[in-house]
């Protein structure tokens, strides 16, 4: 009885090493594209291992992931840095959004029914004292849903992915604005196009849609310009 229970207790633990390294993973992930870690900032083992309560192993097998995904680098003998945000990247990341969420909305004015455009509407309005990190979250949100709408999982996947690189982009480009009207004033564009989806207005849609890209794009090169990142 005892042989056996130790080894279900073995079984156990090692099913949940992997849980505990995707675990640690996806709150580092999210931690640097929400800029928890700021674009530029340096971290080390050490002080994630603290941060997560975990042990230096599933931070570096971390680490190791991110690094593939171009949002950590190594900085021989000081630990590793947060990717600065390469203007280069930026622009090639607007161009796949714009490409891809354009293909979205069309596809989805072509085959979904109207009952499941109308689940959009939870976007048409957020709390007027919302905080940035929260916008910022509805507004990834909001494009995830638009995604999801078409109806193409491969479509769908292949935007989502994009999107969720997207959040320490709009950070960077709306959190020196500090106005909650400015924020407003961007649901208001997000509500332009769920209304002209709904009236599966292609045309109007997809200008819509450009515009907004484009006015995101231009306040992050802005803001880029202004802290000399790199180029």
């Amino acid at each position: 009885m005892a042989l056996k229970i130790a080894f279900s207790e073995v079984v156990a633990l090692r099913s949940a090493a992997p849980l505990m390294r995707d675990g640690v993973y996806e709150r580092l992930r999210s931690d640097i594209l929400t800029c928890e870690f700021k674009p530029g900032s340096q971290i080390h083992e050490q002080g994630l291992a603290q941060r997560y309560a975990v042990s230096k192993s599933p931070i570096r097998d971390a680490l190791l992931r991110l690094q593939e995904q171009q949002l950590v680098e190594v900085l021989p003998r000081k630990g590793y840095r947060v990717k600065p945000i390469s203007v280069s990247d930026a622009r090639e990341m607007y161009e796949m959004r714009l490409l891809l969420e354009q293909s979205c909305l069309r596809r989805a004015i072509d085959s979904t029914p109207q009952d499941e455009l109308r689940r959009l509407d939870r976007f048409l309005t957020v709390p007027s004292n919302i905080d940035l990190p929260s916008w910022i979250a509805y507004n990834r949100n909001f494009h995830i849903a638009i995604a999801q709408a078409c109806g193409n999982q491969r479509m769908a996947r292949a935007s989502i992915e994009v999107i969720e690189q997207f959040d320490r982009l709009t950070y960077t480009g709306i959190a020196s604005l500090g106005d909650r009207q400015a924020l407003q004033r961007f649901v208001g564009e997000h509500r332009e196009i769920v209304r002209a989806l709904q009236d599966r207005d292609k045309r109007r849609v997809c200008a819509l849609a450009r515009e907004h890209i484009e006015n995101s794009r231009k306040r992050l090169l802005d803001r880029l310009a202004e802290l000399m990142v790199v180029p």
